[in-house]
């Protein structure tokens, strides 16, 4: 059954949100268990550019003045200090924890440092003061890791390595702290941005990938997955407004259930010829068999803007940056929150 969509002019209404300490880069959003708030993960730009991990307790209201924020950081070692920390998808854990999982980086002041972005997994007090534990893909054989999404005891997010122009993604298991390369079959570049636990051993996955047919042409992606068999079912890629001519680059950048049983998506895509980019809020429904049904499409434009970016999905709100570039052009980029106006 498909979502509804109301054919008003304003279908989407905006709402700036950030921290009020600094410039915040929202990137992942989850419902807090038996209650109407909602965590939401992201990164705080500080003094000195510091960039800093970031967790919101509260509701979707206010700006981000209605609940609380907190700085939550890997933790450092005498032998590297931690210099960024960024949180991108934050889920329920256990007796009112919280889960996160999202890229920090090291200074080591011994030895070869990392050049890039190193992985995490984080379960405790919202306040960060819990157990952190580093996503090692590949057997660790990574120049960059970020891990994008938690729920049911899987995380998915991508690495790449030295040398090797194509990106790979994968899943980890958080209780036997294991990964397992995911790729869609006969890709170059496979993307794996957002994970849902439907019950049981069934997940949700979403994402984007690059293949040999299409050339340098991304598409985005939905598949089912059995973390029981291993096994993946029903995929079906998607390109931006549903084209015969497909976008440059179509990507799903999360992913929620809708009230109906069908998914919700943040998206952002690039037209034909790079001529137009931007996001979007996507619906799509299960057809009769399992199978997915075609997306509907509602562009999200922050007023004003020169770009927008969706990164996250809740219901029917989608989050994202924005940004704005004045008469000195300068750029200023904050964070948002815009509500969809549908009958889900």
């Amino acid at each position: 059954m498909s979502q509804n969509i109301k054919s008003e002019v304003n279908t989407v209404s905006y709402a700036d949100f950030n921290n009020p300490a600094g410039q915040t880069t929202i990137q992942g959003i989850r419902g807090v268990s038996g209650s109407e708030n909602v965590y939401i993960a992201g990164s705080l730009v500080g003094s000195n550019n510091l960039v800093q991990g970031l967790i919101y307790e509260g509701t979707i209201k206010g700006s981000g003045n209605e609940g609380k924020w907190y700085n939550v950081n890997f933790p450092g070692s005498p032998e590297a200090t931690v210099i960024n920390t960024s949180c991108y998808g934050p889920n329920n854990g256990p007796h009112g924890t919280i889960q996160l999982v999202g890229s920090y980086k090291i200074s080591a002041s011994t030895g070869k440092a990392p050049s890039g972005n190193l992985g995490f997994f984080y379960e405790g007090p919202v306040d960060g003061s819990g157990t952190w534990v580093q996503v090692s893909p590949n057997d660790g054989n990574t120049n960059n890791v970020f891990v994008h999404s938690v729920m049911g005891g899987l995380a998915v997010g991508n690495y790449d390595v030295d040398n090797d122009k194509n990106g790979y993604a994968f899943l980890y298991d958080i209780v036997n702290k294991k990964c397992t390369d995911f790729k869609v079959p006969d890709s170059l570049t496979t993307t794996l941005y957002g994970i849902w636990h439907n019950g049981e051993d069934s997940y949700t996955m979403a994402g984007g990938y690059t293949s040999p047919k299409f050339g340098k042409i991304s598409q985005a992606f939905l598949v089912d997955y059995n973390s029981k068999t291993k096994q993946t079912s029903n995929l079906k890629s998607f390109s931006y407004k549903n084209e015969t001519v497909l976008s440059i680059i179509t990507h799903f950048e999360g992913i929620t259930i809708s009230k109906k049983g069908g998914y919700n998506m943040p998206s952002d895509w690039l037209t034909v010829n790079g001529e137009k980019n931007g996001a979007s809020f996507v619906s799509v429904s299960r057809n009769s068999d399992g199978s997915f049904g075609e997306a509907n499409w509602i562009d999200i434009d922050f007023p004003d803007s020169s770009v927008t970016s969706a990164n996250t999905v809740y219901q029917n709100n989608i989050l994202g940056i924005y940004v704005v570039v004045d008469s000195t052009d300068t750029k200023t980029v904050s964070s948002f929150a815009a509500k969809v106006n549908i009958e889900q």
